[in-house]
């Protein structure tokens, strides 16, 4: 996720920009730049930090656009930030989102005599946009040329050195503000509040140019698209339409699980050196994170790696048995978890970080550094940032196997499949939620990796309801658990295709004790009182938690809670 800002007036666009990425630094907050056109050319200021660490100047212009950036291709320096310009220095682009093709037109642009100076995907645009632009085409047809050659989910946005801004979109939010001979583009309306509150939302495939008034074209034809009042206020502005921004965080996870599969392949190579060389890999990390390293762990050991798991504050008592010849991968959203760090601080071995945060503590002590690119999570429960984890380790896995490419098409193909699962189960999550409300005691069990499903389920319900709940794997149900049972108590069974007659099993003797089932999985069971359906998939995991994710949400809703801020936690838990 990064934030964008665009403008095209009468006053100096570098201030306005300014101003309006100060408002979207909750979106990325890693490097920041500006470009505007005046006297003549376009002039660009960037840099690694805030937009306040890069301190743009006041220059001239009144066509701009800037970014702040949360880096997913590419590491953080002054070079990879935004904007990026052509090889003419007339075109300046900012970008949110994921080519996906990039390095393949990459290659073709440097073969046909392209410079290129950042590792970043966004720098195809400008030289595609410069292509285009030489054949003197009108400058929507030639950024409907453009979004027609990349592939992946954007928002782009360009000043040209005459002062005209162009911009296109797919699967990533774009608005337009519109003033009194003044417009503004920016990742969301809150940029452009204090200016107006007419605005238009841009729909995926059109193209928008802007010079002294707008224009939108759709499939190369001109569309009338009228502005409409938006009555938010900056936070509801931030959470682009959603009650709470986790439920926004839930939604995004179709963009964020993609964006995590785009790990670098020279990063991913460095990783499986770390872990093929280690003699014993230690996967760890706390809370939401722990069940995400529990799972690695799982995965690792399919491609024949020898691991062991345990929790950052119960590892901190083991690291005598660490070596330095081992390899602790250190699982965490913020990066700054103190049980997490500590455990670090004892460890002789090398870390490989696989964290949200970039320039958190965990990153800068790492020796290397997997970002799981899921943009800034507001709310204090972990959503979107978990199946990123999820993502990666699994990537690493299929990396391991000699299989990163067919493992990234995998992963990409699972993303496709989340809007589908929620859409499909909405009513049933609601009626679950409904139902959950009402209950104080609940239960979670699941065999393999059903058994981190169930784990994170039960924290995600506990964290959001204030609901009592226990998750455990599914065989020791019978070892004292079942004494917890009585009659319409929900039991939440998650039932996998590896253990699934065992874990069958386990559930019908809750079932038979009066227990209410809750079902999931690939294929429906009579007789449960809810049964949520996930399409079979390679990477089912991430399929299965984020349904469960909505349920706490909206039981939460409907308890009265804030789901963003649950009581007596924290988002970053520095403290031991």
């Amino acid at each position: 996720m990064c934030g964008i800002v665009g403008y095209n007036g009468d006053r100096k666009a570098s201030e306005i920009v300014y101003r309006g990425l100060k408002k979207l630094e909750y979106r990325g907050y890693d490097s920041a730049g500006i470009a505007t056109a005046g006297n003549p050319t376009v002039k660009v200021e960037k840099g690694e930090g805030t937009i306040d660490d890069v301190s743009p100047e006041k220059k001239d212009g009144t066509s701009g656009v800037g970014h702040t950036r949360w880096a997913t291709h590419g590491g953080v320096n002054d070079t990879n930030a935004h904007p990026h310009r052509d090889c003419t220095g007339d075109i300046a682009v900012v970008h949110n989102g994921i080519i996906n093709n990039y390095e393949e037109l990459k290659e073709k642009l440097e073969n046909r005599g392209h410079e290129f100076k950042s590792e970043t995907d966004t720098e195809v645009i400008p030289h595609l946009l410069e292509e285009q632009l030489e054949d003197e085409k009108p400058l929507h047809e030639a950024a409907q040329n453009v979004a027609d050659t990349i592939e992946g989910s954007y928002a782009v946005v360009a000043v040209l050195d005459t002062g005209e801004l162009v911009a296109f979109k797919n699967e990533s939010p774009l608005a337009l503000g519109v003033a009194d001979e003044e417009f503004f583009l920016a990742s969301d309306v809150t940029p452009f509040l204090e200016h107006t509150d007419e605005a238009i939302f841009l729909e995926d495939g059109e193209v928008i140019t802007l010079n002294g008034d707008y224009q939108i074209f759709q499939n190369g034809e001109e569309v009338d698209r009228e502005p409409r009042k938006v009555d938010w206020d900056a936070e509801e502005a931030c959470k682009e339409g959603h009650e709470h921004f986790m439920e926004k965080e839930i939604k995004e996870q179709p963009q964020t699980v993609k964006k995590a599969a785009f790990q670098d392949e020279t990063d991913m190579k460095e990783a499986v050196k770390m872990v093929e060389d280690a003699e014993t890999v230690y996967l760890t990390g706390c809370g939401t994170a722990s069940f995400a390293a529990s799972l690695g762990a799982k995965y690792l050991r399919e491609a024949d790696v020898e691991v062991v798991t345990e929790q950052s504050h119960e590892l901190e008592y083991r690291t005598d048995e660490i070596n330095e010849d081992d390899l602790v991968i250190a699982v965490s959203q913020s990066g700054e978890t103190a049980d997490l760090l500590s455990t670090l601080d004892d460890s002789p071995a090398p870390t490989l970080a696989v964290v949200n945060v970039v320039g958190s503590t965990l990153a800068r002590q790492s020796e290397h550094t997997l970002f799981v690119n899921a943009g800034p999570e507001i709310g204090v429960a972990s959503t979107k940032a978990f199946t990123a984890q999820i993502a990666v380790l699994k990537l690493v896995q299929y990396a391991l196997q000699d299989e990163l490419e067919e493992g990234r098409r995998s992963i990409l193909e699972t993303a496709e499949k989340l809007d589908e699962v929620l859409r499909k189960n909405e009513g049933l999550m609601d009626d679950i939620s409904s139902y959950l409300q009402e209950k104080n005691h609940v239960f979670t069990i699941g065999r393999d990796k059903g058994h981190e499903m169930a784990q994170e389920a039960a924290l995600k319900l506990k964290e959001l309801s204030y609901i009592h709940v226990e998750g455990f794997p599914g065989g020791e149900f019978k070892h004292g658990n079942l004494a917890l049972i009585e009659e319409g108590v929900p039991v939440i069974s998650f039932l996998k295709d590896t253990g699934y007659e065992d874990a069958i099993s386990n559930t019908l003797e809750a079932k038979s004790r009066g227990a209410d089932i809750i079902g999931v999985g690939s294929e429906p069971v009579d007789k449960f009182r809810f049964f949520i359906e996930i399409p079979k998939d390679p990477n089912s995991e991430i399929l299965e938690i984020v349904p469960f994710q909505m349920i706490a949400y909206l039981t939460s809703v409907k308890k009265g809670n804030d789901p963003d801020k649950p009581r007596n936690l924290a988002k970053s838990v520095t403290v031991k």
